[in-house]
């Protein structure tokens, strides 16, 4: 990526070897920083401060590689004119103040994406159409919230105060709490217990909390009085509310979802809802349910990743219709992953409004 972006961003200017200079050990920082972080997913040698930076030059990296091959690939379509209409020298100064705003709008992309990762996320209201759903059921929706060394109990105060405000039937959790050994995980979910709603809080594990030790976390969230669906079932509010382990947990051998366990005990005249951490387990299901809610995506996080996020997962954000019974609602997420930015997919807490049909 940062060879990419070092040879389309102003290499090729005649003279200028200062800044070719620069720009070769810019990028070449850029790359260290990626192989750094890259090696610490692995074996975990950077504090949180490295981390950080590490991530940040990652997003850099990757948004000026996006904006340059976009660039470059307009101008491939437009030489044939352009060597018509200008001369030579002409177009060596076009091309130079080009690269200019190339600069200029990939660090603004970058900075604007730093800052919608650092806010507390919006409510986002989506209806959802039930057959069978004899009374309206509101439930609070958050996933990936990723709470750690870069957001920590502040940030999940701010989720409850605003989950509260919206006077749920129920408050879910579809995966990916937290980025935390089980031992520190305690004093971070902490403020989580205070979430109000008429039905209670309920969870499900995402893949992080396999990398971390899904065990203790489950114990942990289970202390303050968060309900985990674990392949199992509850009815609330007129609906069977079910949820399964990570599909990560085919990789680990334990922890594994299982659809039949989790749909075993539910009521055939109730509408069923499912709390999937990944959309993909879609393609695992061998039984239809009338909605599956996951996260896992983040939207993609930073555009244009997102477009291989969507050839992963298929379901990328929002609502959609899977076959003639069932939906699949996408969020989000609250938090971040990696690097602490966000570009053209804002972190949400998701209001779903279910109604009968």
């Amino acid at each position: 990526m940062n060879f990419v972006g070092y040879r389309g961003l102003f290499a090729k200017t005649e003279g200028r070897s200062l800044h070719k200079f620069l720009l070769a050990v810019f990028f070449a920082t850029l790359a260290v920083g990626g192989v750094l972080l890259a090696f610490s997913l692995r074996f975990n040698f950077l504090n949180a401060q490295f981390r950080l930076a590490f991530s940040l030059m990652l997003a850099l990296s990757f948004i000026l590689f996006s904006f340059v091959l976009v660039s470059n690939l307009i101008i491939v379509f437009f030489r044939p004119v352009t060597k018509r209409v200008f001369s030579k020298s002409r177009r060596k100064f076009l091309r130079f103040y080009l690269d200019v705003t190339i600069l200029i709008l990939a660090l603004s992309y970058f900075f604007k994406g730093m800052y919608n990762a650092s806010h507390v996320p919006q409510v986002k209201p989506q209806e959802v159409r039930l057959k069978g759903l004899k009374e309206p059921l509101k439930i609070a929706m958050i996933t990936d919230v990723h709470l750690g060394d870069f957001l920590g109990v502040p940030f999940a105060k701010a989720l409850v105060e605003r989950i509260n405000l919206l006077d749920a039937d129920a408050v879910v959790i579809v995966g990916d709490i937290a980025d935390l050994h089980p031992k520190r995980l305690g004093e971070y979910i902490a403020p989580f217990a205070e979430f109000k709603s008429r039905y209670g809080t309920f969870y499900v594990p995402g893949n992080h909390e396999y990398y971390h030790g899904i065990e203790g976390a489950l114990k942990e969230i289970s202390k303050i009085g968060i309900k985990v669906l674990g392949n199992e079932s509850v009815q609330v509010g007129g609906i069977n509310l079910a949820g399964v382990y990570d599909l990560i947990g085919y990789r680990y051998k334990f922890y594994e979802p299982d659809l039949e366990a989790a749909l075993k005990n539910t009521d055939k005249n109730l509408p069923t809802v499912l709390l999937a951490h990944q959309p993909k387990f879609i393609r695992y299901m061998h039984k239809d349910v009338d909605l599956v809610l996951c996260g896992h995506t983040h939207g993609g996080q930073i555009f244009p990743f997102s477009l291989l996020v969507k050839l992963d997962q298929k379901y990328l954000a929002g609502l959609y219709q899977v076959n003639d019974k069932m939906q699949v609602y996408v969020s989000r997420g609250a938090g971040f992953w990696g690097p602490p930015v966000r570009v053209l997919a804002p972190s949400e807490i998701s209001l779903l409004e279910l109604k009968g049909e």
